[in-house]
């Protein structure tokens, strides 16, 4: 093997981690902030808790912008603060609708590689990140 032919394996194995790696800094920042605005969302009962990620994920999927990110990121932080997973079972129709947006938005591999991606993504969401 050549040294650039090495050079260019090397940069593309680094290059491969910087999505996770950008995904648990993102998760970390957002749990940072949550704890320091004041865990607003700690005395709720965890039903209470997942309808309050799933009306964010709702607005979010339909409107993209405005003040339920910051209720999705926060509630999202005190679940993976519990050690709970995001209750993704209660908006399985917007994740197909953004599965869909996001499909019409850009070339995209194959549709069940695009999904086992959405899948990993979900499932990352869910681990806890310290």
């Amino acid at each position: 093997m050549t040294e650039q032919k090495a050079l260019m394996e090397k940069l593309a194995k680094r290059f491969e981690a910087l999505p996770e790696t950008w995904l648990q800094n993102e998760l970390l920042e957002q749990t940072r902030d949550y704890l320091t605005r004041g865990q607003r969302f700690e005395r709720l009962r965890i039903d209470q808790l997942n309808e309050e990620w799933a009306k964010a994920f709702r607005q979010f999927v339909r409107r993209q912008i405005g003040p339920h990110i910051r209720d999705m990121d926060d509630a999202g932080a005190e679940l993976r603060l519990r050690g709970e997973e995001f209750p993704t079972h209660l908006v399985t129709a917007e994740v197909e609708q953004l599965r869909a947006a996001i499909q019409r938005v850009g070339p995209i591999s194959p549709s069940a590689e695009f999904d086992r991606k959405i899948d990993e993504f979900i499932r990352d969401m869910n681990k806890p990140k310290h």
